[in-house]
């Protein structure tokens, strides 16, 4: 016995297959650009000279920088390059510098007059030095409160 599909519901099989497709089928305005934000920020692992510059800012008021406390800055990593060594610094403001070739670079890779430093990577530890030969040293991982801590009786 053979089954013949009858003319209505061939039909109804072809209009089904040219209607129109339904909303929330519908194609995504979203493009890669307005998901997707980080072309914005500067890659971390690219070197300025390849291209992974800092983004725009607003443009430089000409003022001098504030004079940096190198009291107040806090130790927050130590990298290691084929030429150089970096370490990293933060302040309580958010403001990042950073410690390389023995200079100190603040956010906007700018040096900051005044103030040198040294590091020494194995026993992870770094130094600032201002012109007045005031010293501070700090040891990565140890907070404020261990130092404090330590030199209480």
């Amino acid at each position: 016995m053979m089954i013949i599909p009858s003319v209505a519901l061939l039909t109804l099989v072809a209009a089904a297959s040219t209607a129109a497709v339904p909303a929330f089928l519908g194609v995504s305005t979203y493009t890669i650009s307005s998901l997707y934000t980080g072309d914005r920020v500067r890659d971390p692992f690219l070197p300025t000279s390849m291209g992974g510059a800092a983004p725009t800012r607003a443009a430089d008021d000409g003022t001098e920088p504030a004079a940096t406390d190198i009291h107040s800055l806090q130790l927050r990593g130590l990298m290691k390059d084929r030429s150089t060594d970096f370490a990293i610094f933060g302040s309580e403001t958010g403001q990042t510098y950073l410690l390389r070739a023995g200079k100190l670079f603040d956010g906007r890779n700018k040096r900051v007059p005044g103030i040198t430093g040294r590091i020494q990577i194995k026993q992870k530890r770094a130094e600032l030095i201002t012109a007045d030969k005031d010293v501070q040293v700090f040891v990565l991982g140890e907070t404020d409160e261990n130092t404090e801590k330590d030199k209480k009786p």
